[in-house]
C-alpha cells in the first residue's frame, strides 16, 4: 500500500451546500480522490461532514481543509471545523482563481471546484485561518452598515434635489424624503458612537488604532473601517498582499509595439477604497510627507486622480505599517531616512577613498 504523506479536504461554499473533496499525496507524489456527496450548509451537515473525516482521515498525517472566501457564507463552517480541533485555510478568491487558471480545466462544477480546492492544499504551503476577535467582527459589521446607509444617503439627497428642481414638485414627497434623510443621519451618528465605544472597550485596539490616527487626515471613523474590514489585517502578511487585498494592485496591458493605461485592478476591498478617498484629499493638503508625494507625481499623470489614487495606496501601507510596529507618526521619517542614507554614502565613500591612496 502506498504512504500517504499529505491530505487535504476542499470544500466549495454556497449558500445551501457544501462540496466535498478529499485529497491524498502518495510517496510516490500520486494525487488521488475521494467525494462525498453534497452536505447542507447547517449544523447537521457540518455533523455529516465530521463524521465522514473521522472515518476517512488518517490520523498519523497532516491534513488540512482548505475553503475560498465567499463572503459569510464560509463563516458557519470554518468557525465549527476549527472549534473541532482541524487545520482550515480561508482563501482569497484571486489567489483561487490564479490557480485555478493554471489548470487545464475548462468546466466548472461545485465538484470540480472542491477538487481543485483540494489539489491547492496538496501542492502549496497554505497560512492558516484562525477565528478573527468578537470584537472585529463586530466592529466590521458596523462599518458595512454605515456604508449601506451613507450610499442611501447619497441616493436620497439626489432624488431630493431632482424634486425640489422639477416644475410640479410635490410638497409632501418632498417632506417625506427629508424625514428619511433625517432619519439616516441620526442612524450614521448612532453607528458612529457605537464603533467608538466598541472600541473603547478594548485597550489594546484603543491603542492600535491610536497609531493610526496619528497620521495627520486619518480621522477615526477611515481608521476603524480599515481595521474592520481587514479585521485588524488578520490574514495580511506584507505591504503588497494588503495592496492587492484593497484592489490596489498595478495592472499592466503590453504585448509588442502594444502599450496600454496602466492601472489599479479594483479587484479588491472596495469599502477600503471609499474610506481612503477622502481622507486622502486631506493628506494632500495638511500631511508634509504625502503632500510632497502627491505634488511630484501629479504633472506626470494625465488625471490628478491618478496621482490621488498613489496616495491613498501609500496611506494603506503606512497604516499598516504603524499598526504592525506599534509606532506613532513621524513626519519627518523620511527626512530621516535619507539623511541616513546620505550619512552611509559619504563613510563608504571615505573608506574607498582610503583604500586608494
Amino acid at each position: 500500500m502506498e504512504k500517504r504523506l499529505k491530505q487535504s479536504l476542499g470544500i466549495d461554499v454556497s449558500k445551501l451546500n457544501l462540496s466535498l473533496s478529499l485529497g491524498f499525496l502518495t510517496d510516490k507524489l500520486v494525487k488521488e480522490f475521494i467525494s462525498h456527496e453534497d452536505v447542507s450548509n447547517d449544523l447537521s451537515g457540518y455533523k455529516m461532514l465530521l463524521k465522514w473525516l473521522k472515518k476517512s482521515v488518517d490520523s498519523s498525517v497532516d491534513f488540512l481543509i482548505v475553503m475560498e472566501a465567499t463572503g459569510v457564507y464560509h463563516q458557519g463552517i470554518a468557525h465549527y471545523l476549527h472549534t473541532q480541533g482541524y487545520a482550515v485555510s480561508v482563501m482569497q478568491s484571486g489567489r483561487v482563481k490564479r490557480y485555478a487558471q493554471s489548470l487545464d480545466q475548462r468546466s466548472k462544477t461545485d465538484a470540480l471546484d472542491s477538487k481543485m480546492l483540494s489539489m491547492l492544499g496538496l501542492e502549496r504551503t497554505i497560512r492558516l485561518w484562525h477565528p478573527p476577535s468578537e470584537e472585529l467582527q463586530q466592529l466590521k459589521g458596523l462599518s458595512r452598515e454605515r456604508s449601506s446607509l451613507l450610499k442611501d444617503k447619497v441616493t436620497e439627497n439626489n432624488r431630493q434635489g431632482a424634486i425640489s428642481s422639477s416644475v410640479y414638485s410635490n410638497t409632501k414627497a418632498l417632506k417625506r424624503h427629508r424625514n428619511r434623510l433625517k432619519l439616516l443621519n441620526t442612524q450614521i451618528a448612532i453607528i458612529e458612537e457605537e464603533m467608538q465605544e466598541l472600541i473603547s472597550k478594548s485597550e489594546a485596539l484603543e491603542k492600535k488604532i491610536g497609531f493610526m490616527i496619528s497620521i495627520p487626515g486619518i480621522s477615526f471613523i477611515s481608521a476603524a473601517t480599515v481595521i474592520g474590514e481587514t479585521l485588524g489585517f488578520e490574514s495580511i502578511v506584507n505591504s503588497k498582499q494588503l495592496a492587492s487585498y484593497a484592489g490596489y494592485d498595478i495592472v499592466l496591458r503590453e504585448s509588442g509595439n502594444f502599450k496600454g493605461k496602466t492601472r489599479i485592478s479594483k479587484r479588491g476591498n472596495s469599502h477600503i477604497r471609499a474610506a481612503l478617498h477622502m481622507p486622502s484629499m486631506t493628506c494632500v493638503r495638511c500631511n508634509p510627507t504625502l503632500k510632497q508625494f502627491y505634488n511630484r507625481l501629479k504633472p506626470n499623470k494625465a488625471k490628478p486622480l491618478v496621482a490621488l489614487i498613489a496616495v491613498q495606496r501609500k496611506l494603506l501601507i503606512l497604516m499598516y505599517t504603524l499598526w504592525k510596529n506599534e509606532e506613532v507618526y513621524d513626519a519627518e521619517f523620511e527626512i530621516k531616512k535619507q539623511q541616513k542614507h546620505k550619512t552611509l554614502a559619504a563613510r563608504d565613500n571615505k573608506l574607498i577613498a582610503q583604500l586608494v591612496s
